[in-house]
């Protein structure tokens, strides 16, 4: 019967226990110095479902050993963890943090949760360190959220995280995978200098203010595809050392990779640019623009850009390229080495155009305006083709209309009438065409017409353009044909 009676005991003892725990973890609010005296004392900090009254003030506690939870509860005062080395992991997620947190310098050895977390304040994390697996899944950050020198030694996950705030990450470093997926930055937000080491995820995520990324090193493969830029994308002097997928990316405002650096492929198919492309001074080794949609005032700048390969037809920049002279050139030479000779002939064409119009009259554009319309600047033979039916009907309609010929048959007193009919006798229309023809390739009339009066000499005008015409149709077709 005693041993009985103990064993009740101690199952009531349980009992009361877990009510008691149940109360310190179910609504209960808990002193901010209570959970600072436990960290003091080395006993680990496990709360669920708590409020925590008053300012959290860990900072002048240099190192916590033990497991650090407050999770899913309601931090009603300010929290600053400054400076503090959290050894075992750290567990916050699903806690509303009321007033400021701060986590400068904070030191986190092991895994730190904050998914679901909301910072109703501004939050910092500025020279803080994450050494493991860190996620900010499902965040609300609807104060400012400072997270500049802040290094993620291991996976990072902000997947879903909503930015109410402006949010920097100047200078931060990503080592491990990082993902963004499906994030949303209502305010300006900053990369600025970032660098990440591993494959980084900003799929589908939304950037509704100015979105900076000057500097930033991805040397891995980084994917945008699906996001969404509702103002300015600034991606000037970024590195891209892996695979760069913007696939199906939408730019409301202007898109800035000027001094960009890809080293791999850079891949824009299906994107949609509202505005302006700048890529000038960037380094490119291989750029795709299939299937992209363009503003209808939009230009793409590609000044002193240097690229490998850019295999984007002319039909995607014609006429929304900035125009300068070496651009134009380089891609000419570009569509070449593709053996894509239709859109270096066009780009060389345009290019060519633009420079008649701009440059002051003088001897120079005189002789481009010759080449522009006699043989379309060396790419046209259609041009030369149409001059030469063009000179061959005029000089036929000329040497009929003026009956400026004759035939071999009717010299002399052969036709009934005298002389008087002879010199009144008009050929036909065909045979002038015949005989302009002939002189227009051969300059040699046909052995039964010659010209007479002063179409002699209109006849041995046309064999002289006919040599012209002739030996520039030769030169241009060779031009198109030998490649």
């Amino acid at each position: 019967m005693g041993t009985l009676n103990s064993k009740l005991a101690a199952v009531l003892f349980l009992l009361l226990l877990a009510q008691m725990g149940l109360a310190t973890t179910n609504g209960t609010t808990v002193k901010a110095c209570d959970i600072l005296a436990k960290v003091e004392a080395g006993e680990p900090v496990d709360y669920s479902g708590v409020k925590v009254s008053g300012d959290l003030n860990l900072s002048q506690v240099a190192q916590v050993d033990q497991e650090f939870r407050v999770a899913n509860s309601d931090f009603l005062g300010n929290v600053s963890l400054d400076g503090t080395i959290f050894r075992d992991s750290v567990d916050l997620k699903g806690s509303t943090f009321e007033g400021f947190a701060s986590f400068d310098k904070t030191q986190f050895s092991e895994e730190a949760s904050f998914s679901r977390a909301s910072f109703l304040k501004d939050v910092s994390f500025r020279l803080a360190g994450f050494s493991r697996a860190t996620t900010f899944r499902n965040c609300r950050f609807l104060g400012n959220a400072i997270f500049d020198n802040t290094k993620f030694d291991g996976n990072l996950d902000f997947k879903g995280a909503r930015f109410g705030g402006a949010a920097s990450f100047v200078l931060a470093q990503f080592t491990w995978p990082t993902s963004f997926q499906s994030a949303i930055f209502s305010n300006i937000v900053s990369f600025e200098s970032a660098q990440f080491g591993d494959a980084t995820d900003f799929r589908n995520t939304t950037f509704k203010d100015d979105a900076s990324f000057p500097g930033t090193r991805f040397l891995s493969t980084v994917f945008f595809g699906l996001s969404r830029f509702d103002k300015g994308a600034l991606f000037a002097a970024a590195s891209f050392g892996g695979f760069f997928e913007f696939t199906g990316v939408e730019f409301n405002g202007t898109a800035i990779f000027a001094l960009a650096r890809f080293v791999d492929n850079a891949h824009f198919v299906g994107a949609v640019f509202h505005k302006d492309l700048s890529l000038e001074s960037a380094r490119v080794y291989s750029i795709q623009l299939d299937n992209v949609t363009f503003g209808e005032n939009s230009t793409i700048n590609l000044k002193d850009a240097d690229f490998t390969k850019f295999p984007v037809h002319w039909g995607v920049l014609k006429d929304r390229l900035d125009y300068n002279g070496a651009t134009y050139l380089a891609l000419v030479k570009n569509y070449k080495s593709l053996e894509w000779f239709d859109d270096a002939d066009d780009c060389y064409y345009q290019y060519r155009m633009i420079s008649l119009t701009t440059e002051p009259w003088g001897w120079s554009k005189i002789a481009d305006f010759i080449s522009w319309i006699s043989c379309g600047f060396g790419v046209r033979v259609s041009y030369v083709s149409l001059w030469c039916l063009i000179t061959i009907f005029i000089f036929g309609v000329i040497f009929w209309a003026g009956n400026g010929m004759r035939r071999f048959e009717h010299e002399g007193l052969e036709i009934p009438g005298g002389p008087e009919k002879i010199e009144n006798f008009r050929v036909s229309l065909v045979d002038a065409m015949y005989f302009s023809v002939a002189m227009f390739t051969t300059s040699q009339a046909p052995v039964n017409n010659y010209p007479v009066r002063f179409y002699r000499h209109l006849a041995m005008l046309e064999g002289i353009i006919g040599w012209f015409f002739m030996g520039l149709f030769v030169v241009v077709l060779s031009g198109i044909l030998i490649r």
